[in-house]
């Protein structure tokens, strides 16, 4: 029973076994120089990598080979990442374990493959389907040029409201293989130059996927300036969020404010009505008043007069039993004194005057008691 045909999955070679390999065929040509440029299908894949090590490790057989038609399949490597609420970029996987994507946010994540690519062919990568159907989304897979040598640091993001597991044993991209037109002598490598600080000249590239989201989290400018490279989802939800609790403050003030101009409303009212009973209180009270003093004026008059008439009544009688005596007396008086028809009609004269007073005050207290009573039945 040959590997590809084994019911159980093995290793055919390791992540170092596959760097040998292709250390050795750095500078030599295409081994399979009757292989045409195209998308290479499953077996061509096959003789390429163990040939190569252009992917390690490299694992075969199984039900669930990783090798399909035309492509194979890659899991999550041993880091990911992700920029905290802080905009501190910090490790979220544990080696050997699955990866947890948490609610609205982006992740960066190794894969568990080396890739190092010979100067002919080039690669492409795609999310699972399933991860797709289930509210993931990758970041397109760009073209991954001849002669990269490195990791891949693929960003997700789980859109869903929920964290997303994804297994150490799950796959998580499908990788194709596409073989050039040719072995190119021009253009630029994408291997990281062996001269660099820092570098393995065994085993030259980039395999730190921080690098990568330093990177692309620098701005155009000065190195200083980065930005943390979050799902904007949580903030617009921060942000509705809190728009909807002002607008719900807002209406319970409106709500208060209403009920309290209910009140005062009630209260006005309440008040209103009393000052307007009191304002009728205080016009009957005053109308008594206005009527009390009317007769008090009317008697005070009518006795008045009846006092002068008595008055006048008494003077009459003295003049007319005088009037007999009035040549006599004349004649021994001294200085010249009114005769009693003269002070008669003194008399009558005052009080044609009073009794003229009393129609103007009584004139004038019918006016009052009309203001006084306006618009009363």
């Amino acid at each position: 029973m040959t590997e590809e045909t084994s019911d159980e999955e093995i290793e055919v070679f390791s992540t170092e076994e596959g760097r040998r390999r292709a250390l050795d065929q750095r500078g030599v040509g295409d081994p399979y120089p009757n292989i045409p440029p195209s998308l290479l299908s499953a077996d061509d894949i096959d003789h390429y990598v163990r040939v190569t090590g252009l992917i390690a490790p490299y694992h075969r057989g199984g039900e669930n080979d990783r090798l399909k038609k035309a492509s194979y399949e890659g899991r999550i490597g041993d880091v990911a990442y992700k920029y905290d609420e802080n905009g501190i970029l910090v490790p979220i996987l544990t080696k050997g374990k699955g990866l947890t994507v948490p609610a609205n946010t982006i992740v960066f994540v190794e894969t568990n493959l080396e890739f190092r690519l010979p100067s002919y062919i080039a690669l492409r990568f795609n999310m699972a389907i399933t991860h797709v159907h289930r509210g993931l989304l990758l970041g397109t897979g760009p073209l991954i040029d001849p002669g990269f040598w490195g990791k891949l640091c693929i960003p997700l993001h789980n859109l869903t409201n929920l964290p997303y597991e994804i297994p150490a044993n799950e796959g998580l991209i499908w990788v194709e293989f596409t073989k050039t037109t040719s072995n190119p002598s021009t253009g630029r490598n994408p291997v990281v130059s062996v001269a660099k600080a820092g570098e393995d000249p065994k085993n030259p590239g980039v395999w730190n996927i921080a690098k990568f989201i330093e990177k692309a989290a620098r701005q155009y400018g000065p190195p200083e300036k980065s930005i943390a490279i979050r799902s904007s989802i949580p903030l617009v939800a921060a942000e509705a969020a809190q728009k909807a609790e002002d607008a719900a403050e807002e209406a319970r003030k409106a709500k208060d404010d209403a009920a309290k101009s209910q009140v005062s409303s009630d209260d006005a009212k309440a008040a209103a009505e009393q000052v307007k009973s009191r304002v009728e209180s205080y016009g009957i009270i005053g109308l008594l008043v206005s009527i009390a003093t009317a007769f008090g004026i009317f008697a005070s008059f009518y006795f008045g007069v009846r006092a002068d008439l008595a008055a006048l009544s008494t003077r009459i009688d003295t003049a007319i039993d005088a009037s007999g005596k009035g040549e006599s007396s004349d004649k021994t008086a001294g200085p010249r004194q009114l005769t009693a028809d003269e002070r008669l009609k003194s008399d009558v004269d005052n009080l044609r005057r009073r009794l003229d007073d009393v129609v103007r005050e009584n004139d004038a207290l019918k006016a009052q008691v009309q203001t006084l009573t306006g618009g009363k039945k």
